[in-house]
């Protein structure tokens, strides 16, 4: 499990994403300049955004994330939001078996977003950083009252990129690592 700092079976998703990506041209990134360099010292590096390939490539990116972790799960359900959408999903949480929520995002010049946990009077907040190899994951016990996922939209963000992927599992009681309770936490020991 990929530890979270005081921070595939996408199916329909996918296809709701590409076409989201497809649906808009490529950005023309002819203006665009590299990186700064040891040549250019003074050279600001210029913010890019992503066309129909990068976003493309980032959701592929995305998926591998949410599918790094072998752990065995049974898949409950799967999304994919905008980042000028955001995210706020309330999930039930039925049965004894432990859920774990795996989230991850794919966007250009993002370096993380803040996603919130909470269920009745709890509430944590989570930085789950973007582009990375492994997607985040929360633990979250089974319990009667659903908890929700909150992500703040950000409409400086264009529609054409890869943008936020998720997945709730059920899990083995055994295959929780760490805390097991995501979202009150848990002492350090």
């Amino acid at each position: 499990m990929k530890p979270h700092p005081a921070l595939p079976l996408l199916g329909g998703a996918t296809a709701v994403l590409l076409a989201t990506a497809c649906g808009a041209p490529a950005e023309d990134r002819s203006d665009a300049s590299p990186s700064t360099s040891a040549h250019h010292p003074d050279q600001r590096r210029q913010l890019v955004e992503w066309g129909k390939g990068d976003a493309e490539d980032g959701l592929r990116r995305a998926e591998r994330a949410l599918a790094y972790d072998d752990t065995p799960t049974d898949l409950v359900d799967t999304g994919v939001a905008s980042f000028p959408d955001g995210l706020e999903k309330k999930f039930p949480t039925p049965g004894k078996r432990p859920y774990r929520l795996d989230i991850t995002c794919a966007a250009p010049n993002t370096g993380d977003i803040t996603l919130t946990l909470g269920r009745g009077d709890d509430e944590q907040e989570w930085t789950v950083p973007c582009n990375e190899r492994q997607a985040d994951q929360f633990n979250i016990p089974p319990g009667s009252t659903p908890f929700t996922a909150r992500i703040t939209p950000n409409k400086r963000q264009s529609e054409n990129l890869a943008g936020i992927v998720w997945r709730l599992n059920t899990i083995a009681p055994d295959d929780v690592d760490e805390c097991p309770d995501d979202i009150s936490g848990c002492d350090e020991r």
